[in-house]
């Protein structure tokens, strides 16, 4: 009797082990999912569609601050939008006329897979004043509807020189 059970114990040991070997194998062919930390800001093709284009507006994208202000009531208070809803403005820069667009967050979620970026300024409950949004997204046209932030537009310095320094200012107040 004894052996017939110390036989059982040895075949089932055998079958956990050759079972084990096969699930770290296959866990160990799985790849990892690669994030990307925005450490100051990224550019993302292929954002908000505009009437009269194929291609959909770059987007200048950076890690929101849960401890500030909605950003978008930033932006709506200091370029007297009116509306912390459906965000966009006119500014004149160098004597030229841009408009932009800051996405909500669902149309961020729309347009881009966020899972792709880590995020990195995480609070808890209790410490977050604003928007629960993980990231801002803004785009930027010129006064013939042309994407600023695109490859190959002349205005393309300018429309980050303009989108950092809001960024940043918003970060730092």
């Amino acid at each position: 009797m004894m052996f017939h059970v110390e036989h059982k114990i040895k075949t089932l040991f055998r079958r956990g082990f050759f079972l084990f070997c096969i699930t770290m194998f296959a866990v160990s062919c799985i790849t990892p999912r690669h994030t990307v930390e925005i450490n100051d800001y990224i550019l993302l093709e292929n954002g908000i569609e505009i009437l009269g284009k194929e291609k959909g507006l770059t987007a200048f994208m950076f890690e929101n601050n849960p401890r500030k202000i909605p950003f978008q009531q930033f932006v709506a208070d200091k370029y007297n939008v009116g509306s912390y809803h459906d965000v966009n403005y006119w500014v004149t820069i160098n004597g030229n006329r841009y408009k932009v667009f800051v996405y909500e967050n669902s149309d961020i979620e729309k347009y881009f897979d966020i899972s792709e970026f880590m995020v990195t300024n995480v609070e808890t409950e209790v410490n977050i004043v604003g928007s629960k949004a993980k990231f801002i997204a803004l785009s930027m046209t010129d006064a013939s509807n042309e994407d600023c932030l695109g490859e190959n537009s002349l205005f393309r310095s300018i429309a980050i020189k303009h989108l950092k320094q809001l960024k940043d200012e918003y970060l730092n107040n």
